[in-house]
């Protein structure tokens, strides 16, 4: 044991040591076998002739030595097979007492036979004395050789010709020096393809070894990965799925998958479990590897790996339903990961946001899905990420937003971000507000935040329509105390359809909700939601309905007929298959959802039936009675103008406008009278209507304006 290679700087001066003497045998050997016969004028011309190299051969034993009539090789290879016996010796000695280092682990972690050992060696030392380099350039006698080729190769490890064919193979795809990227094996400048003009490095990352500091991860490998485990996050996560996920990383067998919205700490989980073996994961970049082409994809899968090996850790592929291409009716993960997984034999990891499941067929699934943590569970986060929080507030935050941990930390980090230092530790009101801009993030790629300056009595309905909206209100707010009370199953979410006439309030009812909720409310741009590209309609929903699941939002789809549709029996095309597909997922992805969803139509015809059967509240605007369009005329134009002078119940009796279109019959009338410094009178409100009724192609002012 006291002999093993526990100092890495022991090792490495006898490794310096061994290689100088190999080279400096076969120089002396070629002066014995060939004179110099070199002109004064050849040896001028040269940087180096044989007394500089004689010296620099000095210098590296320590000490100059006369040189005998065979230029020294026979005592120069004495030398070596000593050191070489000794190298040999302690090398054995550690791996039978499992001494580690960063060099010795190169040996035992890829399993690499002597002659690949000493090529690593050869191609990785003039790392450590850039003499060697001259050394290589006078022994191959080629003035531009800026390392180790498979010539020098062949006359300082494969020596032999019956090793010339193990030399093929060590620098092969197949051997572990190029399989895992230890060395790089590239073709000289207008070469040949044979093996003999092929240029052999050691890749940069073996360089930062060479000090016995095993660095986390190789530098040109950080964009695409991450080393995670080092400290340790606690999180709360069921037993059961601590112990099934703790369970499967210890198998090489299968491909653990953690299924569940962002943030609910996956990726933290898969930590939990690998510490519990002692082990780190590396999260791998999926979104980076899918750019990069497919020979360079294939250097950086080989590169990840041997970083797996040396450190120990297990690969996680993060958010792969980001990168899953659409084949036929099922995800496909992307190419690389069966290259990966070709390569990578030890336990692997995927994580998904969505509820769609990539094909994966390469190994068999351990599958979880992970909840939003319960009530008690996410009051002791609160409690645990902010801990001057009363029990109170915290249980207050828990009960408003039923948010993943993920979120509960942002929020945290956000508001106490926001304090001044002296101003102490966030209160209730601020980590609210944190909670909904760490959620509005989410929302605001797909959805726009609408104002809410208006409450129920603004609002000019019908009774029905009026009880309609009280109680759509009261149920949202108390739905979780009350199905908790009656034990009702099924999500905790209200869904709501508005349909009638254009301009009949759908929108601003949706507001006045989300107001007497103190919610805000956003509306869902179907024209960023709706895609070609297949798939992406129902991953851009699926973002939308887990940003918005914790209940801290109103979603509003106007005009919802075109993206809930119904659905055709008539299939003749792929577009009508994938119509219906989509179609499908919103159809179970509303009935689970767990928020307020209001979906407001012109034309309730075209809702698919199966949507209005899972709505809870399917709510009728009725087209404004005359009463309802003077009311609608009286608080619509402005309190400058002279009311008394405006028949409006006349107004109301004559034109048959919903309160959109009063509203814009009031605002162009305005503009009018603003522009020519007139009066907005009753004249001008006709003329407007009019005018208006003749650019929706109407031959008369009778009837509804649609």
């Amino acid at each position: 044991m006291t002999d093993s290679y526990a100092d890495v700087a022991v090792h490495l001066r006898d490794e310096l040591r061994r290689a100088w003497l190999r080279v400096e045998y076969q120089i002396r050997l070629g002066w014995a076998k060939v004179p110099d016969t070199r002109t004064e004028a050849q040896r001028n011309d040269e940087t180096l002739g044989p007394a500089d190299i004689g010296r620099m051969f000095a210098l590296a034993r320590g000490g100059e030595r006369p040189v005998p009539d065979d230029a020294g090789a026979r005592q120069v290879l004495d030398e070596w097979l000593a050191l070489h016996r000794t190298i040999e010796g302690r090398l054995r000695d550690a791996a039978q007492h499992q001494v580690r280092s960063p060099l010795l682990d190169l040996i035992t972690t890829f399993d690499l036979t002597p002659r690949q050992w000493a090529t690593l060696m050869f191609a990785l030392l003039p790392e450590v004395d850039p003499n060697l380099v001259a050394a290589y350039r006078y022994l191959s006698r080629d003035p531009a050789t800026r390392g180790l080729d498979a010539r020098l190769l062949a006359q300082l490890v494969y020596d032999s010709p019956q090793s010339r064919s193990i030399m093929a193979r060590d620098l092969s795809p197949s051997s572990p020096l190029v399989r895992f990227r230890l060395i790089d094996v590239t073709s000289l400048a207008g070469a040949t393809d044979s093996w003999v003009f092929r240029k052999v490095r050691a890749v940069g990352r073996l360089a930062q070894l060479l000090d016995g500091a095993n660095a986390d991860l190789d530098p040109d490998l950080a964009e695409f990965a991450e080393l995670r485990g080092a400290q340790l996050e606690r999180g709360e996560f069921p037993p059961v799925a601590v112990e099934r996920v703790t369970a499967a990383l210890a198998s090489n067998d299968v491909i653990v998958v953690l299924q569940g919205q962002r943030g609910l700490g996956k990726k933290l989980l898969l930590q939990q479990a690998a510490a519990h073996w002692g082990k780190r994961v590396l999260l791998i970049d999926g979104k980076r590897l899918a750019q990069l082409q497919v020979v360079t994809q294939q250097a950086v899968l080989r590169g990840l790996v041997r970083e797996l090996l040396l450190s120990g850790a297990i690969p996680v592929f993060g958010d792969v339903d980001d990168l899953t291409v659409r084949e036929s009716e099922r995800d496909d993960m992307p190419a690389f990961f069966a290259t990966f997984l070709d390569e990578w034999h030890g336990p692997v990891a995927i994580t998904i946001n969505r509820e769609r499941m990539p094909r994966v067929h390469a190994r068999p699934l351990v599958h979880l899905t992970l909840d939003v943590p319960p009530l008690d569970a996410r009051t002791r986060l609160w409690t645990r990420v902010v801990p001057s929080l009363t029990p109170e507030t915290a249980s207050n935050l828990s009960a408003r937003f039923a948010t993943p941990g993920g979120v509960i930390v942002a929020a945290a980090q956000a508001a106490l971000a926001g304090r001044m230092p002296s101003s102490g530790p966030p209160v209730g009101l601020e980590l609210e507000r944190a909670v909904a801009e760490q959620l509005h993030q989410r929302l605001s790629r797909l959805g726009k935040k609408l104002a809410t300056p208006y409450d129920l009595d603004d609002l000019i309905v019908d009774d029905d329509t009026r009880n309609a909206l009280v109680e759509i209100a009261a149920a949202s707010r108390e739905r979780r105390k009350i199905r908790d009370r009656f034990q009702l199953r099924g999500a905790q979410g209200i869904s709501v359809l508005f349909s009638g006439h254009p301009g009949v309030g759908k929108t601003m009812s949706g507001t006045v909700l989300a107001k007497r909720l103190g919610l805000d409310i956003y509306e869902v741009d179907l024209s960023q939601v709706v895609s070609k590209w297949l798939g992406e309609t129902e991953k851009n929903l699926s973002d939308v309905f887990d940003a918005a699941e914790p209940g801290h939002v109103v979603l509003l789809f106007n005009e919802a007929d075109t993206l809930f549709g119904k659905r055709t029996t008539d299939v003749k095309s792929s577009n009508d298959r994938y119509a219906n597909m989509e179609t499908n997922y919103l159809l179970q992805r509303l009935e689970r959802f767990n928020g307020l969803a209001i979906l407001t139509t012109n034309l309730t015809s075209a809702i698919d039936a199966a949507f209005k059967r899972r709505f809870t509240y399917d709510v009728f605007f009725s087209f404004p009675s005359p009463d309802m369009r003077a009311e609608l005329w009286r608080r619509t134009l402005p309190r400058s103008v002279q009311q008394d002078t405006i028949d409006f119940d006349a107004l109301a009796d004559r034109y048959e406008l919903s309160g959109g279109f009063i509203k814009v019959a009031c605002e162009r009338a305005a503009y009018v009278a603003g522009a020519d410094d007139g009066v907005l009178d009753e004249p001008l409100l006709r003329h407007t209507i009019e005018r208006m009724y003749r650019e929706r192609g109407k031959l008369s002012s009778v009837g509804p304006l649609e």
